[in-house]
């Protein structure tokens, strides 16, 4: 999981002391008695909200105050926001933090809380219904731009733009849990298809396997001080998509195994350390079940009809391409040709920073599809992006759009579950979207690649796109 940057000043000592105090296999019992004061603070903090005192905010609205990057925001007001435990340090592989999420099924945000509480799963039980009294407290980072959005208690004294675990004293003023634990459902997720707004949310993702290269091999590398990666893919009918696993090396199943097989695994989504990339975390190895067969996948070479191709390299400022619609929802911002330095290539651009523009929504579609001609049909494409913070880029389908840009927001759009480049990674990184399958539609299909952003002059950043190609059989 992500670590604080004390952690590495501290050093391994304590961190062993924290393993040998926190890691606990053995069952526990729900804590299910509050205690009187307890129970009078939260009926306190309800009564507030419903006189009105207090406001209570989701976690999306509460996200929605501060900007990755940013100096945290000390909360002024009386704000209470409402969510349901969905981290556990039982096993070791969190340390000093929860997450929670909005609803106990199909979650739509989620954030962490950091705190000065060692085996906190016997406080913060999975499913335990929480309420956070946020006025005084801080949202911000524990890591500068690491994107994990956390309710903490100071500022760092070694770094403005960063935030620590709220103090004991803080916790039983403004952390409170009520008499309620309930089922926590894992929202059913495409691997290609999670990205930044699945963060501090707990989600299932089916058919994964660990790659032929890892097998043997155990969670943790033992040559790490603190988090490994490992890959995880689901197999495509063409391709595979791919996402990290991320273990703590103090984790109690750390030196385990690999699956070698193919099925289940359950996990938090969160961002690496630096939030260059998303991770699935793990709360316990049994939330992994792989004991099934091993997927197997096609390449292109089995798909060797070609429906669409476009890399741009015959676009010169503005792109206009005979058929394909470069059209402005809000803003003045459009589509455009760009020249990479890093791969050699011209690739399409769009961007809002600096615009002006208190809104900026921008398509570029690209002409019809006809996906009756062929039985099976696979989407891909690349991004990459430029300090994108607050901007946002979708793929997204339609057969009913009839290819005028006055019915553009009218037609019915299906967004893809394509991995698109998330906003932490770097500029330098092309990522490929995966192979969407789009065997489902049928008619003329038209592909839309919709850029919204808001003109903020730090944080609006761009988007690239390259190598758009339909492959089909």
């Amino acid at each position: 999981m992500k670590r604080n940057k004390l952690i590495t000043i501290i050093g391994a000592i304590a961190m062993c002391f924290y393993f040998t105090n926190c890691v606990n296999d053995g069952d526990f019992e729900i804590p299910s008695s509050l205690g009187n004061e307890e129970n009078v603070k939260l009926a306190s903090i309800l009564d507030s909200i419903q006189a009105g005192i207090y406001q209570l905010k989701t976690i999306k609205e509460v996200k929605e105050l501060y900007i990755s990057g940013n100096e945290p925001l000390k909360v002024a007001s009386k704000i209470v926001v409402k969510g349901y435990v969905i981290s556990s340090d039982q096993k070791g592989n969190y340390f000093r933090e929860f997450y929670m999420q909005d609803a106990p099924e199909n979650p739509t945000a989620g954030l962490k809380v950091s705190l000065n509480l060692s085996n906190n799963y016997n406080k913060f039980n999975f499913g335990r219904e929480v309420y956070i009294s946020l006025k005084d407290l801080y949202i911000g980072e524990t890591n500068s731009g690491d994107g994990i959005i956390t309710i903490g208690g100071k500022i760092s004294p070694t770094d403005a733009l960063e935030i620590q675990n709220v103090s004991t004293n803080q916790l039983e003023k403004h952390i409170f849990r009520s008499e309620n634990t309930t089922v926590i459902t894992p929202k059913l997720v495409s691997l290609a298809g999670i990205n930044s707004s699945d963060i501090g949310t707990f989600v299932k993702v089916e058919n994964v396997i660990f790659p032929e290269n890892l097998q043997g091999k155990s969670f943790v590398d033992p040559t790490e001080d603190f988090d490994t990666q490992r890959k995880i893919q689901t197999c495509q009918t063409l391709g595979f998509a791919d996402l990290l696993l991320e273990t703590s090396s103090f984790a109690s199943f750390a030196n385990k195994t690999l699956p070698s097989g193919g099925g289940t695994i359950n996990a938090v989504v969160s961002n690496d350390f630096d939030g260059d990339f998303l991770v699935l975390v793990l709360n316990s190895d049994e939330d992994i079940s792989m004991d099934g067969e091993r997927c197997a996948t096609l390449s292109e070479s089995d798909f060797p009809t070609i429906l669409l191709e476009e890399d741009f390299e015959n676009s010169t400022g503005e792109i206009r391409i005979t058929d394909w619609l470069n059209f402005r929802e809000e803003g003045t911002q459009s589509w455009r040709s760009y020249s990479d330095t890093y791969s050699q290539s011209k690739a399409a651009r769009v961007g809002s920073s600096n615009s002006g523009n208190a809104s900026t929504i921008t398509w570029l579609i690209t002409k019809g599809v006809n996906l009756d001609t062929t039985s099976a049909e696979f989407l891909s494409f690349e991004t990459s992006n430029s300090f994108a913070n607050g901007s946002n880029l979708e793929v997204l389908i339609s057969t009913t759009w009839d290819g005028t840009a006055t019915n553009v927001t009218s037609a019915t759009w299906d967004i893809l579950p394509a991995k698109i480049v998330s906003d932490g990674e770097n500029f330098k990184n092309w990522v490929h979207s995966t192979y969407v399958n789009l065997s489902d539609y049928s008619g003329t299909a038209f592909i839309a690649f919709k850029y919204t952003g808001t003109g903020n002059i730090n944080f609006d950043g761009t988007y690239e796109l390259d190598n758009i190609k339909i492959n089909a059989r």
